[in-house]
């Protein structure tokens, strides 16, 4: 492919455009906007919600270069700055509180979001473990992404609407020993995958980041796809090329054209410098 012919650079955001820290380095950042000024667009394809990609995308310029943000693993695909909605796929209100009453039985942490809030069970019970360390895991989540909490200790009775998608957080470990039964009944339904180790997620059927992708008109060779984790793979179907990030798990890597730096060590920022030198002189 020719590098000539990239209009559309799509990125997952946590684990591969932000650092450890969930920030956008001065590096990358340049580099980025670098492209928006050549004439590339820029979308962010993330499990994050709308609110959760909005302050990095307005750090690109992406609301000055009518960039695309793709929420909620791939449920939702809009424009900015006018927010012109091009996919939309929500769990249909009856299959999600099947999803919810469902989830009771585990020991897991059910948040949906709801506007500027997230719904979820009890503010107070919210520890979970991931590789030794134990989280506050509703914190975690809710100031990632700006969302005030709202407690309902019956989510079954308080979801009566379409959700973009049903996250449920528990300790990496209990998760892995349970998921297959959490998705069990829905896997012919939903949509159900990992986009971390503590999260298990559930969105509409077919409904993911390359489908949203596929929604906005570009051809494939003009779209490069990069990313780290499982739910990054749909991206790769419907790109020229396909990036994985140093620190990307290994099926990511086998399924990518290219392996750049980790995300602690600009991998895009360093890839976009000598991929398009001229934009640098």
């Amino acid at each position: 492919m020719n590098v000539k012919d990239i209009r559309l650079i799509v990125m997952d955001i946590d684990g591969t455009l932000v650092n450890s820290q969930r920030q956008l380095t001065p590096k990358t950042k340049e580099a980025l906007i670098r492209l928006e000024e050549h004439g590339i667009c820029l979308a962010l394809a993330s499990g994050r919600p709308y609110k959760g990609l909005i302050q990095l995308a307005k750090q690109l310029k992406m609301d000055e270069y009518n960039g695309i943000l793709i929420s909620s693993n791939g449920a939702r695909a809009e424009i900015l700055p006018s927010r012109t909605v091009r996919f939309e796929h929500a769990i249909p209100t009856e299959l999600a509180k099947e999803v919810l009453e469902h989830l009771k039985q585990f020991d897991v942490y059910p948040m949906i979001e709801d506007g500027d809030y997230m719904l979820v069970n009890n503010v107070y019970q919210n520890e979970i473990t991931c590789k030794g360390k134990t989280m506050n895991i509703i914190d975690y989540e809710a100031h990632s992404n700006g969302f005030l909490l709202k407690e309902s200790h019956d989510l079954t009775q308080s979801v009566n609407f379409s959700p973009s998608k049903i996250l449920s957080a528990g300790s990496d470990v209990y998760l892995q020993e349970h998921y297959q039964e959490m998705e069990a009944p829905f896997k012919d339904h939903l949509d159900c995958m990992f986009t971390a180790p503590f999260y298990f997620e559930y969105t509409a059927k077919d409904t993911n980041k390359g489908a949203a992708i596929e929604s906005l008109g570009y051809a494939k060779e003009q779209i490069v796809a990069i990313g780290d984790a499982q739910n990054d793979l749909p991206m790769f179907k419907n790109a020229g090329i396909k990036i994985a990030m140093g620190n990307a798990v290994d099926e990511v890597k086998a399924a990518a054209d290219i392996v750049v730096d980790d995300n602690n060590h600009d991998g895009i920022g360093k890839w976009i410098e000598e991929t398009f030198p001229e934009y640098f002189q």
